[in-house]
């Protein structure tokens, strides 16, 4: 089974310092589908493309977190270029309806944060569906 772990074969350590890639693009199998992206997936990837320790790519990928996390707790938004937007948003107080009974139940306001996707990122999206086409323009890397 693919691990993403494999991909350190694409990479070379030279006498200790730094890393040497020699393709860091290595064909994944498309039928394979995971749950999700993880932080320590994140970590793996720094450790295997730039060549820091693990403790240091697990301060990087924390410290990056921390950091969105207030930003968004300030009511900032969080833009990351090419990727999308995630802002905080006020939802208001609102009735909801019990399916069972009918009664009414009371949602009271909180604060939500939402995402929006960049056009490239959601060109590659779609791009990445079965049978269709990029939208004219679009740059496939």
């Amino acid at each position: 089974m693919y691990t993403r772990n494999s991909r350190t074969a694409a990479l070379k350590r030279m006498n200790g310092h730094g890393v040497v890639n020699d393709s860091l693009h290595v064909d994944e199998p498309q039928d394979i589908v995971r749950g999700a992206l993880t932080k320590e997936e994140l970590q793996n990837i720094l450790f295997e493309k730039i060549g820091l320790s693990k403790r240091e790519c697990r301060e990087m990928v924390n410290a990056i977190f921390e950091e969105m996390r207030a930003a968004l707790e300030a009511g900032e938004a969080v833009k990351l270029e090419g990727f999308g937007r995630f802002q905080p948003k006020d939802r208001p107080k609102r009735w909801a309806r019990n399916l069972k009974s009918g009664e009414k139940i009371p949602i009271s306001e909180r604060r939500v944060v939402t995402f929006h996707p960049s056009k490239k990122l959601t060109a590659d999206i779609e791009h990445q569906k079965p049978g269709t086409t990029p939208p004219p323009g679009t740059r496939i890397s």
